[in-house]
Order: C-alpha cells, then sequence, then structure tokens
C-alpha cells in the first residue's frame, strides 16, 4: 500500500519546505505538489493554490499540466474566483487561481458558482450557507469553516464564548429520594445541596417536578457514567438492590461496554466503558485527558460523563450542534453522535428509532453551559440569536430542546 506523507504535512511543514527552495519557481511547484497529493489521496475533494498574478500563471502553466497528469490530478485555471465569506474578497482580486480536482468536482464547483452567481440577495444566513457549502468542497471540517467564519464575519458560536461546565438539569417527584441514591448509592461527591459532580467540570442538578417539568414528561435522556471499573460497579449497585434495565455482559472487540440501571426518578443511568475502536479513536484521546473523580464508594470512580439526548432529525440537531454551539464531534456511533462540550463532559444525540428513550416534545431535562465571557456572549445573543429565542439566559434549539447559559460558577 502506497503511504504518501504528504497526508499528514502540517501546514508548518510545508511552510518549512517551501522556506527551503532557492528558486522561487520550486516554491510554487513545492506548494502545488501538496495540493496534488492531498486531492489524489483524498484528503481534499478539491484543492486551491495558492492566488497568483495571471502573467505568472501563463508562464508556468504547461508545468502546472505536466505535474497534475503525473499525479493523476486535473488542473483548471480560475480567473474569476467566486466571493464568499470564508475568504477575504481582496486575497484573490485581479489574481489567477489554479484548481486542482479529480472526477465530477470541477462540475460540483461550476455548481456552486453558478447557483452564488444567481443569488442577488443579502440574507446573513444564505451568505452563509454558502461559505459553508464551498468550505465542505474544499474539504474543510466543520470547526475549520467556523474559524474562518470567525475571521471574515460577525458570526461567533457558544464556543467561542469559553465553555467551562456542563450541567444536566433532572426533576424529580421526590427529590430527596433521588438526592440520597446519589449521595449514598452511588456516593457521588456534592457540589451544593442539588448539585453532584459526574466529571471534573460536568454536573447533574436534581429539581422538584414545577409547572414546566411535571410527573407526566417522558425522560427523553439518559446520563452515561464513563469508568473502567464496570464489574465493580455492577457488583456495588446489585448489593445495593439497584433495579437493572440491562446487565452487564463483556463483549469482545467491540467500542464499548456497560449495564444501565433506574434510578428514583425513573431516569436511566448508564455505566459505560468506551475502548479502542475505530469510531472511538478521536472520542479515546480526549478521554486520556480526563481525570478521575473519586467516589464515597471505596475505590471506586469514574472520569467523564454522557448525557444522552433523544431526537427525531439527527442531521438538524448536528447541524445545530457543530454550526450554532460550535462543539467539537468526537465519536460517529452512525446512530448516535458524541460531542464533546467540556473537558469531562459530552452530549450524545441519538436517533430515538434506535435509542433507549423516545423523543417528546416536552422532556424532563434542560442542559445549561457556563461560559467564561458571559457578558459578551449575552450581547451576541440578543443581537443575532433571535431565531433560538433567546431571553434571560435561556434559549430554544430545535425539537424543543431548552438550553441554559451562564457565567461560569467559579
Amino acid at each position: 500500500m502506497r503511504i504518501s506523507i504528504f497526508r499528514i504535512l502540517t501546514p508548518v511543514l510545508v511552510a518549512l519546505m517551501l522556506f527551503s527552495c532557492e528558486n522561487p519557481d520550486d516554491k510554487v511547484f513545492a506548494a502545488f505538489d501538496v495540493y496534488c497529493e492531498m486531492v489524489v489521496n483524498g484528503a481534499k475533494p478539491l484543492a486551491l493554490h495558492y492566488p497568483m498574478e495571471p502573467k505568472e500563471v501563463n508562464k508556468l502553466w504547461e508545468q502546472f499540466e505536466e505535474r497534475a497528469e503525473k499525479h493523476s490530478v486535473q488542473v483548471f485555471r480560475e480567473e474569476n474566483f467566486p466571493v464568499t465569506l470564508l475568504f477575504p474578497s481582496e486575497a484573490t482580486l485581479g489574481k489567477s487561481v489554479v484548481i486542482i480536482y479529480k472526477g465530477d468536482r470541477l462540475i460540483q464547483y461550476e455548481q456552486f458558482k453558478s447557483d452564488l452567481a444567481a443569488y442577488k440577495g443579502k440574507d446573513a444566513k444564505q451568505l452563509e450557507a454558502f461559505a459553508r457549502r464551498f468550505g465542505r468542497l474544499l474539504g474543510y471540517s466543520t470547526p475549520g469553516i467556523n474559524e474562518l467564519l470567525q475571521k471574515n464575519t460577525p458570526y461567533r458560536n457558544l464556543v467561542s464564548f469559553g465553555v467551562g461546565r456542563q450541567v444536566t438539569h433532572l426533576y424529580y417527584g421526590n427529590v430527596k429520594e433521588a438526592s440520597s441514591f446519589y449521595k449514598n448509592t452511588l456516593g457521588l461527591v456534592r457540589l451544593d445541596s442539588s448539585q453532584f459532580a459526574i466529571g471534573s467540570n460536568a454536573s447533574i442538578e436534581l429539581h422538584v417536578f414545577d409547572e414546566n417539568h411535571d410527573r407526566d414528561q417522558s425522560k427523553s435522556t439518559a446520563i452515561a457514567l464513563l469508568t473502567d471499573q464496570l464489574s465493580e460497579w455492577y457488583d456495588h449497585l446489585g448489593d445495593k438492590g439497584v433495579p437493572v434495565k440491562y446487565p452487564y455482559k463483556k463483549r469482545d472487540g467491540g467500542p464499548h461496554d456497560g449495564f444501565v440501571i433506574v434510578d428514583p426518578g425513573g431516569y436511566l443511568l448508564e455505566f459505560e466503558q468506551f475502548k479502542q475502536h475505530p469510531e472511538n479513536e478521536l472520542f479515546m484521546a480526549a478521554l486520556a485527558q480526563c481525570d478521575p473523580v473519586e467516589t464515597k464508594v471505596a475505590s471506586l470512580n469514574f472520569y467523564a460523563s454522557i448525557t444522552w439526548t433523544y431526537h427525531k432529525d439527527l442531521l438538524q440537531m448536528q447541524k445545530f450542534y457543530e454550526e450554532v454551539l460550535g462543539f467539537q464531534l468526537v465519536a460517529d456511533q452512525g446512530w448516535t453522535k458524541i460531542y464533546q462540550t467540556s473537558s469531562s463532559g459530552f452530549i450524545g444525540l441519538v436517533d430515538e428509532r434506535r435509542g433507549m428513550q423516545n423523543y417528546a416534545d416536552d422532556k424532563a431535562v434542560e442542559i445549561e453551559w457556563q461560559l467564561s465571557d458571559w457578558g459578551a456572549f449575552d450581547q451576541y445573543a440578543k443581537k443575532f440569536w433571535q431565531e433560538y429565542e433567546y431571553l434571560n439566559s435561556s434559549l430554544k434549539g430545535p425539537e424543543n430542546y431548552i438550553f441554559d447559559i451562564q457565567a461560569i460558577d467559579e
């Protein structure tokens, strides 16, 4: 199998390689070869050589074509580069851009350019959509597109304001019973009268039923406590007589193991261990940085948590979490998408057709994120997030999810 070193070249290494070239044309072709390797190996659907003066491209065009043929890619000379929110317009004004592609990607580019030219409006959302479409064609990740938009537009996401903590709010008829369960049976560290740690910067907060959250509401959530001590926790909870929804069965070769219990209010708690697996590789790197959270149960701990939420339209929620909130997707299980929201707090979006719970319009859960720069966020949200009904530190996302945004509690 042919493995190209260019697949792992960082921008710093590329810059060093260009700096080492003595002939100016050598620098041009060194960069060109990198882009060709990225396209031929699928690292980028389509690549843009950096903008050049037209007369310089005239001089080098035959060599561009020859080198492209050797790399098994094709080139197209763009003299009228489309202006989007991704890049400053002055960067390509009056310049030629060499486009490197394979297969139908040039047709895709031309379709994009035609649609962009046909749009004469100034709607910010539509212009952002064009920018994201172009970014995807260039192989940029959603976080990468977000960063470019932040450089060139007023666009910001929740992560821009420094998310420091996640709190999951749960609701009970007998909150004292629930509090005793989390304190005594699970041995969780109590942060205040109603809040318990489920990560170094993630917690659950217990509430009594109220006018917005009553006994008849569907839970539409579950909490996973991540641990490498599944058998020990299973034995402990069995000794305590805790109801088991799904028993512990170790599975070799799978992405995760676990079991599920039921808390006094009917919420499902999943004790889970994730393992090295193709779908977990980035997730495992994130989990490796989570410090264990000790409990009052002798020698038992956990190191992170996932709040699972259940959805009818998973793609809509995924777009909201990535483009509006700006969270990093760390594990994609197909019907579940796991996002890191703080160093030890995660949200798992679940297709309700496959998950342990069903979707509900009214649900007995709310999510809170605490920000290091709440003041700047509040100003931004009041101006740009009217569509999410932002008011008094609260916003409504798709599928009626309520998100509370607070200043970080130091």
